[in-house]
């Protein structure tokens, strides 16, 4: 799996993309939409082995990335029209030749927006539990890819070796406009424990309303600027900076 820069930054046009794009799928939030597509390499065929028989084809290529803040849902579509994105969709094998193109989609949004997607790209939403949908990721992203799990302190990453024989029971925390906390036991089994509305839309919202800023990308960069240690309570400020390393 190749992931490159965002799929906004990309110059696919005319027939070559739309024969190279595979696959597409879109997770509609409440604060932003995330776009993803995959784009074939070229000689992505199957290998012959020493017996003469072939194996199955290997599909070899890049994944593209691209968000949009929810309320430019409009901005999202061009996108994706402008590209003929909305073409790598799917027909089920019963349907029928009036049937229209059908596109892989999850979060709130894909039930919102399925009447303004289908009427300005001609395609039906097949809807994904949004849920399964993330646990099944993660799980994929744990066992398949390496160095996919790290830690991060004080501004260092550090990665973690998973084992693959213990990686159950596991804390997903997905953060959203809101929060969800995920108690995953396996394959396709999890349960939802906990959350909270406080989250990504209400930084969102808090961003605006104390900053100029007008786009989420903008607000996070202005993010890396500030210090919280200003204005945020810590431990050592209750403790008088003596020893708390037993806190």
């Amino acid at each position: 799996m190749d992931v490159k820069k965002p799929a906004s930054q990309e110059n696919l046009n005319g027939d070559e993309s739309e024969s190279q794009i595979s696959h597409l799928a879109l997770d509609i939030g409440g604060s932003l939409i995330k776009v993803v597509y995959f784009l074939r390499s070229n000689g992505s065929g199957g290998s012959v082995d020493d017996s003469g028989k072939k194996s199955d084809p290997v599909l070899e290529g890049r994944l593209h990335f691209a968000k949009f803040e929810t309320s430019k849902i409009i901005d999202c579509l061009e996108f994706i029209r402008s590209k003929n994105l909305h073409l790598a969709g799917f027909r089920h094998h019963d349907a029928s030749a009036s049937d229209k193109t059908l596109i892989k989609a999850t979060g709130g949004g894909a039930y919102k927006f399925a009447d303004l997607i289908k009427e300005k790209l001609g395609v039906v939403l097949d809807k994904e539990d949004e849920m399964d949908c993330l646990v099944t990721g993660a799980n994929f992203l744990l066992k398949a890819v390496h160095q996919e799990a790290f830690t991060y302190v004080d501004g260092q990453k550090e990665f973690v070796q998973i084992d693959q024989n213990d990686l159950y029971p596991y804390l997903l925390v997905n953060i959203g406009s809101g929060v969800s906390m995920i108690k995953v036991d396996g394959d396709g089994k999890f349960e939802r424990i906990s959350g909270t509305s406080v989250g990504g839309g209400t930084f969102w919202g808090l961003g605006r309303l104390l900053t100029n800023c007008k786009s989420f990308d903008e607000l996070l960069e202005l993010s890396h600027q500030g210090n919280n240690r200003v204005i945020d309570m810590l431990v050592g400020d209750i403790y008088g900076g003596s020893e708390y390393s037993k806190v």
